[in-house]
């Protein structure tokens, strides 16, 4: 089983904040806008894999980039983004570990709400 190295928090309250000009409610209410959208966004970037469709896998990465942008969702983010940025020069079946990346990191973002989010002026966690 491939292990994933952890450089970027599944989220940074802190960040967050400050990316919803210092509203932990706007935050925790976009946040909440992510969350449920996480489970279409994941479930299209694999049906764009499997079906090799790379301009798919481009609008999806580039979608989820921009929503998580705001949420302090470092992880996600940088993924997706780094995943949008390889869709333009390689094809389908060279990003299938990027994909896998986006789904994992998805995968921790959505195991964090289960077991409860931080405070607002909370630590990254990772």
């Amino acid at each position: 089983m491939r292990r994933h190295v952890m450089t970027h928090p599944v989220l940074d309250p802190r960040l967050s904040v400050e990316c919803t000009y210092g509203d932990p409610v706007t935050w925790r209410e976009a946040l909440d806008l992510l969350y449920d959208l996480l489970p279409e966004y994941a479930d299209n970037l694999s049906a764009a894999l499997e079906a090799g469709d790379t301009v798919r896998m481009h609008s999806v990465a580039h979608g989820l980039s921009g929503a998580s942008s705001y949420c302090g969702t470092v992880a996600v983010h940088a993924s997706a983004k780094q995943l949008e940025e390889l869709c333009l020069y390689e094809n389908a079946s060279a990003l299938a570990e990027a994909v896998n990346t986006v789904l994992h990191n998805i995968g921790r973002l959505m195991h964090l709400r289960q077991s409860g989010l931080p405070a607002a002026d909370g630590d990254p966690i990772y």
